[in-house]
């Protein structure tokens, strides 16, 4: 069975996309690593690199990720891991506090005599 094909529903998404996969062979590049090794380190074929640097929506989040750390590209705009780390901690805190289920909820009809 051939594969879903995966697109972006919105132009900011696929800017975003092409723009991570540009700053990713920009790092590879400025790291003189080919293609080939930056492979080897993410575990995806060489094929997976040039798709993540076209920025291509099939690719998964976790190998454009990876990609994007052994390239040296800054993740959120940030360069120390330990202010990675510590902004994860902070949103599974912030987590913590959102329900669980928020889809199905009815809207309460509000009787507007007080």
């Amino acid at each position: 069975m051939p594969r879903k094909k995966v697109s972006f529903t919105s132009a900011a998404a696929a800017d975003a996309a092409r723009i991570l996969g540009q700053q990713i062979r920009l790092g590879r590049h400025s790291q003189n690593m080919t293609a080939a090794r930056l492979a080897e380190l993410v575990d995806v074929s060489p094929r997976v690199i040039t798709l993540i640097e076209r920025g291509d929506p099939g690719v998964s989040v976790g190998s454009v990720l990876s990609a994007a750390a052994h390239a040296g590209v800054p993740l959120f705009d940030i360069t120390d891991p330990r202010t990675l780390a510590r902004l994860r901690q902070q949103g599974q805190q912030a987590l913590t506090l959102v329900p669980s289920n928020v889809g199905n909820r009815r809207e309460r009809e509000i009787d507007g005599d007080f």
